[in-house]
């Protein structure tokens, strides 16, 4: 009996210590490898949802592009249109013009006339009227042959009057379609100037966002490149630390397989980073100077960059694009309007509450439909003027009077601080 106890005992020993066998270094690192492929395989996934986002994003830019470059293609019909339109009116006023000279030299035709006629009338150097003529009749007969001779003198003069009269009344009218055409014509031009203000800054949204977009999408796919290099490098390291790891419980267990004690941890333990919540919308002006000082501090020094400002290695060199270059001014006067990563013109313009353009104050939220509706955002600063990071001139202050800006804003203000 005793002999059974002992030997139960001895049995228990050696299951026990199957259970509880040492950690060697192998196992170590193979638990450290793990926790690697883990992060790797998390990072791997972030990485590709970044890829897809990037994806969708070209799509919609490719789509807004196409759009784009209908308004383009459209806006240089247009200009081609009323070129020609400038140049038919320049011809018409030459016409015009060639017109008011004939007119004047008939004028001066029919002036040379009634001279002629006044001389005629005249006798020994001395002017008589039409009475006279008729009082020195010497008969009656002299007097009807006057009175014919002078009746016929009278029409006459009233008919070249009249021809006058009309000649100058249509010399008066041209006279004011030509100043009509006139202002008709730089009011064309003033509308080319402005369609061509507005086609430029098309072209330098378009070109800077489609270039700094190709250059995401490569440089996510590089990096998901070197992801899935260190992952394939990893799973190898990992299987070998495994494959030494069984040789030492082998060694250490005999024949005995056995669970050893390499209970899997399932702690999923996603360190999330998710996207930090809006904070509460603050109060006081003295948030809004604040924001405002900061961005003002670096207009003219900080080049535009599309998908800028969401690393902490952009904001440190202060690259930001519109949306980005918001949030951060406004976190540096304590008011929080979304994560550094989440945050874009689609959650900034839920942000606050909206305003009449007619009521928009200091500090509020100004929209824009640039390459999409809503995609591109400001702070306002009063008198007309606001704060922005565009991509023609960088972090800049710019005017609502300006072709381009007032075409794009239709009135959407958020007050994100009372």
């Amino acid at each position: 009996m005793k002999r059974k106890l002992l030997t139960l005992s001895v049995a228990s020993v050696i299951s026990a210590g199957s259970l509880i066998a040492p950690l060697s270094g192998n196992h170590v690192f193979a638990e450290s490898l793990k926790q690697k492929q883990r992060n790797v395989d998390s990072n791997i996934q972030k990485k590709m949802a970044e890829i897809s986002n990037l994806d969708a994003q070209a799509k919609e830019m490719e789509d807004t592009m196409k759009e784009i470059t209908t308004k383009v293609d459209d806006t240089n019909n247009r200009i081609k249109e009323t070129t020609q339109t400038l140049n038919d009116t320049k011809q018409e006023i030459n016409d015009l013009k060639a017109k008011i000279k004939q007119t004047k030299q008939r004028i001066a035709e029919r002036n040379k006339v009634l001279q002629e006629r006044a001389r005629s009338i005249q006798q020994n150097n001395d002017s008589v009227n039409y009475l006279d003529v008729l009082l020195n009749s010497q008969s009656i007969g002299d007097f009807i042959d006057r009175a014919v001779a002078l009746t016929t003198f009278v029409n006459a003069d009233h008919k070249i009057l009249q021809e006058q009269e009309a000649d100058k009344k249509s010399l008066e009218q041209s006279e004011a379609d030509v100043n009509n055409k006139l202002e008709q014509v730089q009011q064309d031009l003033v509308k080319l100037e402005d369609l061509k203000a507005q086609l430029k800054y098309q072209i330098d949204d378009k070109n800077s966002i489609l270039a700094k977009l190709k250059e995401q999408q490569k440089a996510a796919k590089d990096e998901l490149g070197s992801l899935q290099d260190q992952a394939t490098t990893l799973a190898e390291q990992e299987k070998a630390a495994e494959a030494a790891q069984e040789k030492e419980r082998q060694a250490f267990q005999g024949t005995v397989g056995g669970n050893s004690g390499s209970s899997s941890s399932n702690n999923s333990g996603s360190s999330g980073s998710g996207n930090t919540p809006d904070g509460p919308v603050y109060h006081g002006t003295g948030s809004i100077e604040a924001a405002i000082s900061a961005g003002s501090s670096i207009v003219g020094r900080s080049p535009y960059n599309w998908g800028g400002g969401r690393s902490s290695r952009d904001i440190q060199n202060r690259s930001f694009d519109c949306s980005s270059f918001v949030r951060w001014a406004y976190a540096m006067g304590g008011v929080n309007l979304g994560s550094i990563t989440g945050t874009s013109t689609n959650t900034l313009v839920y942000q606050g509450r909206a305003v009449n353009a007619s009521e928009m104050k200091r500090g509020d939220l100004l929209f824009f439909d640039t390459y999409k509706r809503n995609g591109h955002v400001g702070i306002y600063l009063g008198n007309g003027r606001f704060l922005n990071d565009n991509s023609s001139h960088g972090v800049s202050i710019d005017s609502l009077s300006n072709p381009y800006w007032k075409s794009t804003f239709n009135g959407v203000v958020r007050r994100v601080v009372e």
